[in-house]
């Protein structure tokens, strides 16, 4: 195999496979990238066996060939490169690697490529065709609400439904919720539920460069592709728990606040919490929002008002500081609304512009201490 590429298209390419690449693994063929030449065209692939990641490059093709590359020591390498022209190439009597570029030579060791895992044949029961900007975005204000408890795993991932005129995602992790519903991504038809793992929607987010994306899904596995990069990933086969049961339908009070204001309110405010609850209290009368944290260790003490449109009756209610800044956090618009019910009963969050996905954010209070 020989080729010739731009370093700065192959920085490119490898970073969109790189974290696909196991860094310590008990296979350790898989730490390898298997780099297959079809005339000017260079496929790269990376899997854990749980992800796969492939990517395609145009390159000079000099001689058609495969091999694998050492994953870690061929992307330090390329990443270190100043940019210019490097020309790659393989002997195919032992697999040794020679990278050579404008100043000098590099030499690594290569493997057969047939060692590599195969790929099998993806049949698809799922096909829909996903605005890159939509999906980036469900998965940015869903991964963070995922659970990282093993013992819950439908819970580590997010679920996606295919209704046939629209699509929701919903994360939880038994303490906050997130549900987005998109009503512009259409499937034709319904199909079954499906839970994707969030390192495989964050390996997606940072991996595609075109406008589009189709998604194809079947019981195993879902697949991701824009003509440029696929990502097959294995699903999570649980059952996700009923959501909708937790979500209040009946809150009656409702506060209208700016979001930047709550937001920097809160992340000073919260410095004052407690190290373990985190616990802040919202105080909400008479279009004013009191913000109090306090640690009885340490006998810190915050407090802040703001002003905010609320004219139900006065609530209290306390909330893990780090949940609220992280649901705030990924709603990018001017004003939010917080819907409530009883302080014992979870809270609503909902960005006042919906930009054709309909977001709803929930969080379980935590109990006030008077």
């Amino acid at each position: 195999m020989k080729f010739s590429i731009s370093i700065k298209d192959l920085q490119s390419a490898l970073g969109r496979i790189s974290n696909a690449i196991p860094q310590r693994s008990p296979i350790t063929i898989l730490e390898n990238i298997k780099m297959e030449l079809f005339g000017n065209s260079l496929s790269l692939t990376a899997t854990d066996l749980e992800i796969t990641t492939i990517t395609k490059i145009d390159v000079s093709g000099i001689e058609d060939g495969s091999a694998l590359f050492p994953g870690k020591k061929f992307i330090d390498t390329v990443r270190a490169l100043d940019l210019g022209e490097v020309e790659i190439s393989v002997d195919n009597s032992n697999y040794r690697i020679n990278i050579k570029t404008e100043n000098g030579s590099y030499k690594l060791s290569g493997l057969n490529s047939d060692e590599f895992p195969r790929q099998t044949e993806f049949v698809s029961n799922v096909n829909v065709e996903f605005p890159m900007q939509k999906l980036s975005s469900i998965i940015d204000k869903t991964t963070f609400a995922c659970s990282t408890d093993d013992f819950r795993p439908a819970m580590t991932g997010v679920l996606f439904q295919f209704k046939g005129d629209s699509i929701c995602a919903v994360a939880t992790d038994g303490f906050r919720l997130v549900r987005i519903i998109d009503k512009e991504v259409q499937t034709g038809s319904n199909a079954p539920d499906i839970i994707i793992p969030p390192k495989a929607l964050n390996i997606v987010n940072k991996s595609f460069i075109s406008d589009n994306v189709v998604i194809d899904a079947n019981s195993t596995h879902v697949k991701f592709s824009d003509g440029i990069t696929t990502v097959i990933a294995r699903l999570i086969d649980e059952t996700y728990p009923d959501y909708s049961s937790v979500i209040p339908p009946d809150g009656d009070k409702k506060l209208l606040i700016n979001r930047d204001s709550i937001l920097s309110t809160i992340r000073r405010v919260s410095i004052y919490s407690h190290q373990q609850t985190k616990q802040v209290r919202f105080k909400a009368d008479s279009n004013i929002l009191y913000i109090k944290a306090e640690d009885s260790d340490t006998g810190g003490e915050a407090n802040e008002s703001l002003t905010c449109d609320y004219s139900n009756e006065l609530i209290e209610i306390g909330f893990n500081s780090q949940y609220v800044k992280d649901a705030l956090d990924r709603v990018n618009v001017n004003n939010v609304e917080f819907t409530f019910t009883t302080p014992l009963r979870p809270a609503l969050i909902a960005p006042t512009e919906q930009n054709g996905q309909d977001i709803l954010m929930l969080l379980m209070p935590i109990r006030l201490n008077n």
